[in-house]
């Protein structure tokens, strides 16, 4: 059954939105960048943004050009399918191969085949636009040799302008919010798996791999999810692994889990803590603590507030119960990236949140005695205009995994 998906007359709202601002600026053109989709923690969702095009096959550098006056053109240095698949998503219909700078990548040597400033300054004369300038955004993961060869092929016609389209992306339309539903639900659908599945004497990536199957087979892009364990009751015990955790589970012990989704596009990123096969009461006493942190901090979220409110409302609440924040960081905006505005979300910053804008809350905090990290809880927020939608449902209290085995 055909899941969410971003209806191509929404992302023709965002080329009108983004040549309403190249006429105020008195831009010709703009030209958007990003890298392949293997680059998982950067910025890789502008391109997704005006295209449409967000699947995992997007393994080459793309841009999309969007003229004042004319329509946007897709620009990759890739292979032809790539293109088949990004027309069964997107309303752009112009799409051009254009020469790879990698030696390595992808078909790089295809005969006849301009580079991307070459074929920008095509797309500028096609729209009698010649001369004029084309603005760039953000260039925070663009790869130098990338950057300079932008430069060299257009000169001063290159000009950086503020980031129009991390700006549009903040904002989430009820189809944005429709794909993040289904990928915290899939979230959701991993940790319940989770306490199906676990029992003592199962290692780590056993169990992280029932989690995974059981959402990859829902129709995930991606699906991760990390675990930590160790034995009862000092947290300071317990073994993180981002990588496949070999630990083999005894009875009783300390549990956690986070989850890294992505559906059509869109990221969930969720944490959640318990114990194997019966609860601990000294876990239940931290997680109690942060986690009426993180409820104080949503009983304060709704348009208008500056970002750094919601971090203050936690510390002020866990602090003086010793688990003060450790480094005041307690989370980041969320969509099509894995941090996007609004960004960063510590206690320091004075952005004001907007209706509209998504984030995932999950505090880190400094145990006693050690300082030691312990981040027990994260879920994905919606900023709606009567306050915060929490878009996980799995329960935030301590799980007890494995009860039934």
């Amino acid at each position: 059954m055909q899941g969410p998906m971003i209806s191509p007359s929404e992302i023709e709202v965002r080329h009108d939105k983004v040549r309403a601002f190249l006429a105020d600026e008195g831009i010709g053109a703009l030209l958007a960048y990003s890298p392949a989709h293997d680059h998982w923690w950067g910025n890789t969702g502008h391109v997704s943004y005006l295209s449409g095009w967000s699947n995992r096959d997007r393994i080459v550098d793309t841009v999309v050009v969007i003229p004042r006056e004319g329509e946007p053109v897709l620009l990759a240095s890739g292979m032809p399918y790539m293109f088949d698949q990004a027309r069964e998503v997107s309303p752009i219909k112009d799409m051009r191969m254009v020469q790879a700078l990698d030696l390595n990548a992808i078909a790089s040597h295809r005969p006849g085949s301009r580079d991307f400033a070459t074929e920008a300054l095509a797309i500028l004369e096609e729209n009698h636009l010649v001369g004029e300038p084309i603005g760039l955004v953000d260039v925070s993961n663009m790869p130098a040799p990338f950057y300079e060869a932008l430069k060299a092929g257009l000169g001063d016609q290159l000009k950086s302008v503020p980031d129009i389209v991390a700006k549009l992306r903040n904002i989430k339309t009820p189809d944005e919010l429709a794909c993040m539903r289904r990928a915290a639900e899939l979230s959701d659908l991993g940790f319940q798996a989770m306490l199906e599945a676990a029992r003592p004497g199962m290692r780590g990536y056993e169990l992280v791999a029932e989690m995974e199957h059981a959402v990859r087979r829902q129709g995930a892009d991606h699906c991760k999810y990390w675990m930590a364990s160790g034995p009862a009751p000092d947290w300071n015990d317990v073994r993180l692994d981002l990588k496949p955790h070999d630990r083999e589970f005894e009875h009783g012990d300390l549990m956690a889990s986070c989850s890294y989704i992505i559906y059509n596009g869109y990221w969930c990123h969720g944490h959640r803590t318990g114990t194997m096969g019966e609860p601990c009461e000294k876990l239940d006493e931290l997680c109690r603590i942060t986690r009426e942190g993180h409820d104080a901090a949503l009983s304060a979220i709704k348009p208008g507030i500056h970002v750094g409110h919601i971090g203050q409302a936690i510390e002020n609440h866990a602090g003086p119960q010793g688990l003060p924040l450790l480094g005041g960081r307690i989370g980041h905006g969320m969509g099509l990236d894995y941090s996007e505005q609004p960004v960063p979300l510590d206690d320091a910053n004075e952005t004001p949140i907007e209706e509209g804008s998504t984030f995932v809350m999950h505090a880190v905090f400094a145990l006693p005695q050690t300082g030691n990290m312990f981040v027990p809880l994260g879920d994905v927020v919606h900023v709606t205009a009567d306050g915060p939608e929490q878009l996980m449902k799995f329960p935030r209290t301590p799980f007890v995994a494995g009860a039934g085995g």
